[in-house]
């Protein structure tokens, strides 16, 4: 038997009165950016707010056409039974059953009501058109991929004046296996729509999708969710799965840790399974809560992790202070931990032993201690190349000041030496010199050298405290563009939140110094970032390597995204381009999805 669902006809989310109060209210937005409290929904609220900072037009529909999307893919796939399935449900309705990738650019249509087709003709809702938010504004498509839940937008909810006279409901469809947005499922008619049925149509429709996903997943992802769901179902842990390319977390591990921690996790894990077996640690977040995790590796680079808090640790343990004023970017709590820890030891003059991964910042965080505490004093770092000995005598006649001693396990045998000797004299010294001395994590230090600096800190890596890149880039463009106005637009902020940076700080400044010289003023685009930033690969790549992942990055970018025109820039074929996409990690805005 046929079930019939009829949209359009039935109860709508809001009366013709509230309708009305709608559209004085979106009139009221457009002209003073702020809505009456009365029966706006906040999440509409909300999406208008972003069209506005994306510069949609409130009166115009313009979205971008896409060429070569992926419709023969995994999500395609999963999706075209279930299609098939709720479009015998349409008939002739005049309603139409969509399929979008994770960048809301629509894959599948499925209409049968010719003068609704061509309506939908009209407005241009139609594979290959991107219906992302900060492309058409708000609408059910592109607000559901921007909040990741079941959205229904009617009417005068949408921000452009041409979607005023449909009605839509879209549900996320999330791949199990990877943990990240795959598509989208979307049924859209005339408004007002009956919005209740309607987002329960596409929240099943987007849950048979998910599971079908997992049917046509690669032999060893099914396998490490397999095992992640026999882990799980134990109940009362907090579970993850992580393998090269994928990371699954249980709902209580996504309470329990922030972005920064999947970096954090994922690096002790590669560490566990490089010491090849069943292995229980511990490890403290970013939030500065100390978990034991016990790794049980599933095949090569992949295992089930089951995270617990340490006994004695609270789930919401107090940050430390970090110093008001201190003039270096990044509140993330795992640096206003260290940021605070180097800041008490100024104050009591203890001596300090600063470690962390090369360009993380070490000489910039005590250059800021320092200013913050005594300007005035002055600032002194010292280097390998320099002579150690009578820069070091020069020191003890700066009391109050600050000495650094930069990548001490550099220094030759002489200059260790008069470190040694000059570090036992300051003990004794009443004026106080601060000295701070830094290193690469792992370095081989000389043996007495710990002896005479009583406190170690180790700076995070930026992959480790991800959400600072967003105050760092400002600060960054500001110093290097004095008096110039250049900003980072979201779409371009969105790409260096995803890369790992393995540089640190260093090649976060690296990449936005080529990034202006190719875009001096206004705001930076995706394409204006070197080619770098649009790939995540997991591993260090060789010369050449690099040389063909940056022509690919380049003439994708150039065509748009186009593969087969890439392809045939770059003289490959098809087949070679999308399988040098998958192996570099090439996410420019128009592979992301794929």
């Amino acid at each position: 038997m046929i079930h019939h669902v009829c949209f359009g006809e039935a109860g709508p989310l809001y009366s013709g009165g509230v309708t009305e109060y709608i559209a004085r209210a979106r009139e009221c937005f457009l002209q003073s950016g702020t809505v009456p409290v009365m029966q706006v929904r906040p999440a509409i609220v909300e999406s208008w707010r972003r069209s506005r900072l994306s510069g949609v037009s409130n009166d115009d529909l313009d979205p971008p056409y896409f060429e070569d999307l992926d419709t023969e893919g995994r999500l395609a796939r999963a999706a075209t039974p279930v299609l098939e399935r709720l479009e015998q449900t349409l008939l002739d309705a005049p309603a139409s059953l969509i399929l979008t990738d994770a960048q809301g650019r629509i894959l599948d249509r499925r209409v049968n009501h010719g003068s609704f087709r061509r309506h939908l003709d009209a407005i241009r809702l139609a594979p290959g058109f991107g219906y992302a938010e900060e492309q058409v504004g708000t609408n059910a498509i592109g607000t559901a991929r921007e909040t990741r839940q079941i959205t229904f937008v009617g009417g005068s909810e949408h921000f452009t004046a041409p979607l005023h006279a449909m009605a839509c409901a879209t549900a996320p469809i999330t791949d199990s296996l990877t943990g990240r947005l795959a598509g989208l499922v979307d049924i859209t008619c005339r408004s007002p729509g009956d919005g209740p049925v309607m987002s329960a149509v596409v929240c099943s429709a987007a849950r048979d999708i998910e599971r079908r996903l997992v049917e046509l997943g690669s032999e060893r992802e099914r396998t490490l969710l397999g095992e992640f769901m026999a882990a799980d179902r134990h109940g009362g842990q907090a579970i993850v799965a992580v393998a090269d390319d994928l990371t699954m977390t249980n709902r209580r591990a996504a309470d329990l840790l922030e972005p920064s921690d999947h970096a954090i996790l994922r690096d002790k894990v590669a560490e566990l399974l490089r010491a090849g077996g069943k292995h229980a640690s511990s490890l403290v977040l970013s939030g500065g809560e100390q978990v034991t995790i016990r790794c049980n590796p599933v095949e090569a680079n992949s295992a089930v992790v089951k995270i617990s808090l340490t006994d004695g640790h609270r789930s919401t343990p107090r940050p430390r202070t970090r110093p008001a004023d201190l003039k270096l970017a990044g509140t993330s709590t795992v640096f206003a931990n260290v940021c605070a820890d180097l800041a008490m030891h100024r104050q009591t003059y203890t001596q300090v032993l600063l470690e962390g991964e090369p360009g993380v910042g070490k000489v910039a965080l005590a250059r800021a201690v320092h200013y913050r505490y005594s300007p005035e004093r002055p600032f002194i770092v010292i280097e390998s190349d320099a002579d150690v000995a009578s820069r070091c005598r020069a020191a003890l006649g700066a009391p109050g000041g600050t000495v650094v001693l930069r990548h001490v396990e550099s220094f030759a045998d002489d200059a260790r030496a008069a470190v040694m000797d000059w570090l036992d004299t300051i003990a004794e010294d009443a004026d106080r010199v601060w000295v701070v001395a830094t290193t690469d994590i792992g370095a081989e230090l000389p043996e007495d050298l710990p002896g005479r600096l009583p406190a170690t800190l180790t700076v995070p890596p930026l992959r480790h405290r991800i959400e600072d890149v967003q105050e760092l880039v400002p600060a960054l463009l500001s110093t290097f563009t004095p008096g110039r106005s250049v900003s980072c637009g979201p779409a371009a902020m969105r790409v260096l939140l995803r890369s790992t940076w393995p540089g640190n700080v260093t090649e976060l400044a690296q990449a936005l110094r080529h990034t202006l010289a190719r875009r001096r003023v206004g705001q930076i685009q995706p394409e204006d970032l070197p080619e770098s930033c649009h790939a995540t690969g997991s591993h260090v790549l060789t010369r050449w390597e690099t040389i063909e992942r940056d022509a690919i990055i380049r003439v994708l970018l150039e065509t748009h995204g186009d593969k087969a025109a890439a392809a045939d820039l770059l003289g490959i074929s098809r087949a070679t381009i999308y399988r040098r996409i998958n192996a570099y990690g090439i996410t420019t805005a128009e592979t992301r999805s794929e």
